[in-house]
């Protein structure tokens, strides 16, 4: 697939970490970039990525949420 899209989900399920969510808000270069919003079981935002599309499914930590 290899790109974003705005309100894309994902999850990342880490067995010592518990899971976490990631949302896309925003991307550009044709969804091949993006920024998403990471957030914990209770919704508080942990982090941001803003990156490639590619690099950030490539790390295979993140599986898209099929909706």
């Amino acid at each position: 697939m290899k790109r974003f899209s705005v309100s894309q989900k994902w999850i990342n399920e880490a067995a010592l970490c518990g899971r976490f969510f990631g949302e896309v808000i925003e991307t550009s270069a044709q969804g091949r970039r993006g920024t998403v919003v990471i957030t914990d079981d209770q919704r508080n935002v942990l982090d941001t990525y803003c990156g490639s599309a590619a690099a950030f499914q490539d790390s295979g930590e993140w599986q898209l949420i099929e909706e």
